[in-house]
């Protein structure tokens, strides 16, 4: 997706509310290098109050006819329906139980309906992103990768990618304990310990474990 799409749904789905926020996107389907490529054409931004209501399963929904209208659109340009919402988190997200349960109940419908072109959703988190296509012969698909093509190339993944990574031979107790891809997780966190002052950061041991295991920053105010 372009930076300018990712940037605006960005703002949609964390406003800062902590809360939950709903969306659709239109793609495109291409093959480069013989893998299946989903190209964001189009966001739709559901209004909170209006597309985006408390669900009756699971804690928000788009009503029918929000998703009625929406499927129209991608079925009239052969174009692949993407509902989206997010979670909290950073680094990682991935689908809810009841997320899944939603999609076996409501994708068969809506890829009769589409006459071949595929169905799916993604969740996003902070700096991660989750998908699950469904393509006309029932199959699954799990999202790879999301890639945003702006004036930098950024890639997200439901897990932290750790190609480039390396793990630091100091955390290897932790690593034992969470595995690599936890350590991964713990080396993006910030820790903000607020009431600290500075005469006494440096020798408080709250700030010292805290700070130490993810060998991250850790800021005091």
């Amino acid at each position: 997706m372009t930076q300018f799409l990712y940037d605006d749904l960005h703002a949609h789905l964390f406003p800062g509310d902590g809360d939950e926020h709903g969306a659709v996107i239109e793609a495109g389907l291409a093959t480069l290098g013989g893998r299946q490529v989903l190209l964001a054409r189009r966001l739709w931004k559901a209004a909170g109050g209006v597309d985006w209501l408390p669900g009756t399963r699971g804690y928000r929904m788009m009503p029918a006819a929000y998703v009625t209208r929406r499927i129209r659109d991608c079925r009239a340009q052969r174009l692949v329906y993407l509902a989206v919402h997010n979670h909290g988190g950073r680094g990682s997200v991935a689908f809810s139980s009841v997320d899944l349960a939603t999609h076996e109940r409501g994708f068969p419908a809506l890829l009769d309906v589409m006459k071949g072109v595929p169905v799916g959703a993604l969740v996003f988190a902070e700096d991660a992103i989750a998908g699950d296509i469904w393509t006309s012969d029932g199959r699954r698909h799990v999202l790879q990768e999301a890639v945003v093509v702006g004036p930098t190339r950024r890639r997200l993944t439901p897990v932290p990618d750790l190609h480039g990574y390396g793990v630091d031979t100091r955390f290897d107790r932790q690593v034992r304990l969470f595995g690599e891809r936890g350590q991964a997780v713990l080396g993006r966190a910030k820790i903000a310990i607020v009431g600290l002052g500075a005469r006494r950061q440096l020798n408080c041991p709250v700030q010292r474990q805290l700070s130490w295991p993810v060998r991250s920053s850790a800021s005091a105010g």
